[in-house]
């Protein structure tokens, strides 16, 4: 679980970072809209990082880890909510639906902050891997019918969304959203709700899923120049999420071959940290190198050339 809660604290920075940088490098006239966004990037990543804190919490954490359970349920309402204001901010009625999810959301968050039980009635905390007892009650499945309700209303702003735009640059940002959600959003609905009736330790999947989408709708961002990165510290801070994302897929693949090879061990946190540094401060480097190769290159081409012509003299 140690490289799981490493994977979502590095993504959840990641996603954070992406939020910030959509909202200071948009238009004036759209800061309303990409505050939304912003905010849904905020919970991401506190999502991210409670979830991470239980899956790894051991038993000692047994008078706190209540805290860190409780966010896993506020913060996925205030995601999906934060993502449908900034789909539908700007259409005519789109305000007034936002603020009935949020108030309806608000309304579930009260009642269940008054009373934790209505979700879940104990916490247990052992070295095989933590969980929750679920309570199967009629408040569990009012939770679910929010999010039943809420992620086809999503799904169907940004489908009308891409059918109206005119603009080929939104069109496709919105199209990989679009894909996104429904793929995170079904991944949610099945490890966060359904699987925890039987299993807990799946439950990353979903907010992983969820920070995955955010992430790659930021790059179709970048990618169809719907942003104004005319500031220094925002481009900087974009090579830095390109680059650390670069960093996460190679641990990945990393993580996946170290445990085919050795029979499915994990690594170390110390090996997992030492790759994951190595392979950040190699993708920053590379401007460098690519500069150090164009400096390279013709002086060896002219090397060669000089051979050349000293065989050919």
């Amino acid at each position: 679980m140690q490289l799981i809660a490493i994977l979502l604290i590095t993504v959840s920075i990641l996603t954070l970072l992406s939020g910030i940088i959509v909202f200071l490098g948009s238009k004036k006239g759209e800061k309303g809209k990409t505050a939304w966004f912003l905010i849904a990037t905020i919970f991401a990543t506190l999502w991210m990082i409670s979830i991470s804190i239980f899956l790894i919490a051991p038993p000692e954490w047994s008078d706190t880890i209540a805290w860190h359970v409780n966010w896993t349920y506020i913060n996925a309402i205030f995601i999906d909510v934060a993502l449908l204001g900034y789909i539908v901010w700007n259409q005519k009625y789109g305000k007034l639906i936002t603020l009935i999810f949020l108030v309806l959301g608000t309304i579930l968050i009260t009642v269940f902050v008054i009373n934790p039980g209505l979700l879940y009635t104990e916490i247990i905390l052992s070295g095989s891997g933590n969980s929750l007892v679920t309570n199967i009650g009629p408040y569990y499945f009012i939770y679910i019918a929010f999010f039943s309700l809420l992620v086809p209303t999503v799904i169907g702003s940004l489908l009308y969304q891409i059918i109206k735009t005119r603009s080929e640059r939104k069109k496709g940002g919105e199209l990989v959203l679009l894909i996104g959600f429904m793929i995170s959003g079904t991944a949610s609905l099945i490890f966060n709700l359904i699987l925890p009736f039987w299993r807990w330790d799946l439950i990353w999947i979903g907010p992983l899923a969820i920070s995955t989408t955010i992430i790659a709708f930021y790059y179709s961002i970048l990618r169809y120049r719907a942003l104004n990165l005319s500031s220094i510290g925002l481009k900087i801070l974009s090579y830095v999420v390109i680059m650390a994302s670069l960093a996460i897929v190679y641990m990945i693949i990393f993580s996946i071959i170290f445990a085919a090879m050795f029979k499915g061990s994990t690594p170390s946190t110390e090996v997992i940290m030492l790759n994951f540094i190595m392979i950040l401060i190699f993708l920053l480097l590379m401007p460098a190198l690519n500069e150090l190769n164009v400096f390279i290159r013709p002086l060896i081409t002219g090397q060669k050339n000089g051979k050349q012509g000293n065989d050919a003299e």
